[in-house]
């Protein structure tokens, strides 16, 4: 297993707790089987230009590196190319940070095709100006005949990976664009279906996947239809989309993928037409761990991401989950819709769906019809999707007095009557 030391920075417009992040940096660096050793943080107005840290520091981190014989060191922000050269140079030892630890996680959880592309294609563009630093070790020295032998092997490979990367990006840009146009068409249907989308964000590993399996579970008891989870970082890096059926009203319940804060620039980037279906939905579903004492910040960086897809304005509902594991029954986000909630003690699942079904509850027409006894399929329809307020059995017909949406008011308006003798 790897020894690591890892290494952040306190800055005045710092939006977070320091120790939150830091816990953070350790449980994602082990979830890549890499034991942390020693967390060194420092107060600056800035990073340093050149190596993150002051220099004092730097030595302290070569002392940590030789007391604990760690053979990596991992910083809590985005490196820039010329700090990861420096660095490397001056510790003399392998140099990792925030955004590449994420990207190997991102690579590991992978599924599906669309996933594992949009991870490629956001390891290419973090790789892509690095790639001088990547080949630091290679010789410089070197000739060659043509126009090049005045380059060193190093150069002429940065060179070469450089262009086989670009070329990757734009392969890889192409498919997921591809890829994009087909899911559009699919969502375009739902739509002209008139299904409407309830989309569940949040933090990751705040609890969306049990949430969805929870519903699941509610409306259909179908176990085979329920999605991986577990209780660990980034579980799953796939959207699900399941159709769910309660009180004769269905809707497409989607399952995203988690956020996490500083998420890499180049996976926000990569995964935005995964991130783009949260567009299309007509409620999200805010899923937060309130059991957290971080909560607040985690609930920051999701809304945050949710604003920079210009989605903030679908309506939305907190769902304060993990409540079972929560001390201060007081609690309540001022100012927003918000629900208590727990998968483990079944808390307001019922309520849950209640609340799901009235947001999205179509517009409704009131209507009296006759259906004549040989239309037995239409008077099953009716039953299937309208709202039966009365039903008479007349000589003639079935009288209904019904509530149904406007997808299905063009299906009975043929047998709808203004008023009938009972």
């Amino acid at each position: 297993m790897d020894k690591a030391i890892i290494v952040g920075l306190i800055t005045p417009d710092l939006t977070y707790d320091i120790k939150y992040s830091m816990d953070e940096l350790e449980s994602l660096v082990s979830s890549l089987d890499i034991r942390v050793y020693d967390a060194i943080t420092q107060k600056l107005d800035k990073p340093n230009p050149a190596t993150y840290v002051g220099k004092g520091k730097v030595d302290e981190i070569k002392m940590a590196i030789n007391s604990y014989d760690a053979n990596v060191v991992i910083f809590n922000d985005e490196l820039t190319p010329a700090q990861i050269r420096n660095l490397t140079t001056e510790l003399d030892i392998e140099v990792m940070d925030r955004s590449y630890i994420i990207l190997q996680i991102f690579e590991q959880r992978a599924q599906t095709t669309e996933a594992q592309l949009e991870i490629k294609l956001a390891q290419d563009r973090y790789l892509l100006p690095r790639i001088s630093s990547m080949n630091r070790g290679l010789s410089r020295q070197g000739g060659s005949s043509g126009s090049q032998s005045s380059k060193g092997t190093g150069e002429k490979q940065s060179e070469l990976s450089r262009r086989y990367i670009s070329n990757e990006i734009v392969r890889l840009t192409k498919e997921l664009e591809r890829i994009k146009q087909m899911k559009v068409q699919q969502i375009e249907k739902r739509k002209r279906n008139e299904v409407p989308i309830v989309a569940l964000v949040g933090y990751t590993n705040a609890g969306k996947s049990s949430t969805m399996n929870t519903i699941i579970n509610t409306t259909s008891g179908v176990i085979e239809k329920n999605v991986y989870e577990k209780d660990e970082l980034f579980a799953t890096l796939q959207t699900f989309n399941r159709k769910i059926e309660y009180k004769k009203q269905t809707f497409i319940l989607v399952d995203t993928i988690g956020f996490v804060s500083k998420l890499p620039h180049h996976l926000v980037s990569s995964f935005r037409q995964t991130l783009e279906e949260i567009k299309h939905a007509d409620l999200l579903i805010h899923v937060v761990d309130i059991s957290s004492q971080y909560f607040e910040e985690q609930l920051n960086v999701t809304n945050s991401v949710i604003a920079s897809l210009n989605c903030e304005n679908i309506p939305m509902l907190y769902l304060l989950n993990k409540y079972d594991k929560y001390d201060d029954e007081n609690t309540v986000l001022s100012g927003v819709e918000n629900m208590k909630f727990s998968n483990k003690l079944e808390i307001n699942h019922d309520e849950l769906l209640n609340y799901i079904v009235e947001k999205i509850k179509p517009r409704m027409f009131d209507a009296k019809i006759l259906v004549p006894y040989n239309q037995g399929k239409l008077l099953n329809f009716i039953e299937n999707n309208a709202q039966i307020n009365s039903k008479v059995y007349m000589d003639n017909g079935v009288y209904l007095d019904i509530e149904i949406s406007q997808r299905y008011y063009n299906d009975v308006a043929l047998y709808e009557i203004d008023n009938i003798v009972q």
